[in-house]
């Protein structure tokens, strides 16, 4: 099971589009940083103000991050799995597809579903 902490990090809105905790996405995604991607510590800030998605290299986290993409970056979709989680504020549990992406720099690591969109036209 992944910890969840529930905080916002950035005001960004990206509401309008289909994310993958949504749906199961396949082949390619949109990363971006959605309201509930922000909630769950999931997005934030970099030092020259660009805004990242935040994920685990070798493995699904949702904290102590260890890689990062800019938002908008269209990602190759590897794999998807999803797994357990437990908000710390709530106690709340739920499942939430996790992805393997891949970002045309050839920077892989997993990312929350949250956090990956349907790419538009879908």
């Amino acid at each position: 099971m992944i910890t969840l902490t529930a905080c916002s990090l950035i005001n960004r809105d990206a509401s309008a589009v289909t994310l993958g905790h949504d749906i199961r996405l396949e082949g390619e995604g949109t990363l971006v940083c959605s309201q509930a991607c922000q909630e769950r510590g999931q997005c934030g800030t970099i030092a020259n103000q660009s805004t990242v998605v935040l994920g685990g290299i070798f493995q699904a986290q949702t904290s102590s991050h260890d890689v990062f993409f800019p938002t908008a970056t269209r990602v190759a979709i590897n794999n998807v799995t999803s797994f357990w989680v437990r908000q710390l504020v709530d106690g709340q549990q739920f499942t939430i597809n996790f992805y393997n992406v891949t970002a045309p720099d050839g920077k892989s690591g997993w990312v929350a579903g949250w956090c990956v969109a349907a790419p538009e036209g879908r």
